[in-house]
């Protein structure tokens, strides 16, 4: 086995998004964003003879391997509603290690289905990777609890937390080596999708600013701080001191 180079790394910070996965293909770029991210995806990812391994170091306390072959990810093909298939441009490739990481996450839940909390369960979907939580999967994937600010409460946003997250923005923007994602819950987000999540890409605490990267739309997104907390539902992720 051979493990990713460090070009396939720096090709996870900005993978396109195609299934309804915000919460994997964020998580995996906010790790690719950091030192320690990008150690544990070399050391949880690697190639085979026959495609890939992927390695998830908490599946009930234990760490579990997944062997993924070109073929399987060659039959995850891109659907519509109607089972369809949408072509992928040529320009906007589907990131191999992404489907990887994909196909792996279908054979998690095919063994251990309770990896997927009940309240994903609802939206229809084609593939059982489908929907999901950033922190659910981080903690799968890293065997580390991250850091969640709000992702769990019923709160559509952070102003009840706005104390709490300014202080959290701001440890984010001097933590250069930080591991965050941002997301959204339902309702009207203006600029933003709905139940969507991004890698938090930058943060200066400085003017107020926040960064924030939609693999779906390859789009980067600014935000004030003041406009964080009112549209933002919630931040998960970890500083450098978290990650090992």
């Amino acid at each position: 086995m051979k493990p990713i180079t460090t070009t396939e790394l720096n090709n996870l910070k900005k993978a396109k998004q195609y299934f309804q996965d915000c919460y994997l293909v964020s998580s995996v770029s906010a790790l690719a964003q950091s030192n320690k991210g990008q150690k544990i995806l070399s050391e949880n990812i690697a190639h085979t003879d026959s495609g890939f391994k992927i390695r998830f170091n908490n599946i009930n306390g234990k760490s579990k391997d997944f062997f993924v072959t070109q073929k399987e990810m060659d039959d995850l093909i891109y659907l519509d509603r109607f089972k369809n298939p949408i072509p992928i441009p040529a320009e906007y490739p589907h990131n191999h290690i992404i489907k990887a990481i994909e196909v792996a996450m279908n054979k998690l839940l095919e063994k251990f289905p309770s990896k997927k909390p009940w309240i994903c369960r609802f939206p229809n979907c084609n593939e059982k990777f489908e929907f999901n939580k950033p922190s659910n999967f981080l903690e799968m994937f890293t065997g580390i609890r991250p850091l969640e600010l709000n992702e769990s409460k019923i709160n559509l946003n952070l102003k009840s937390k706005a104390k709490e997250s300014r202080e959290l923005f701001n440890k984010i923007s001097e933590d250069k080596n930080s591991s965050f994602v941002a997301g959204t819950t339902f309702g009207l987000h203006k600029g933003l999708t709905s139940n969507h999540c991004y890698s938090v890409t930058k943060i200066d605490k400085e003017k107020e600013k926040i960064e924030l990267f939609d693999h779906r739309f390859l789009e980067t997104l600014t935000l004030s701080y003041d406009e964080a907390i009112k549209k933002l539902k919630f931040f998960v992720g970890y500083f450098e001191k978290d990650l090992k």
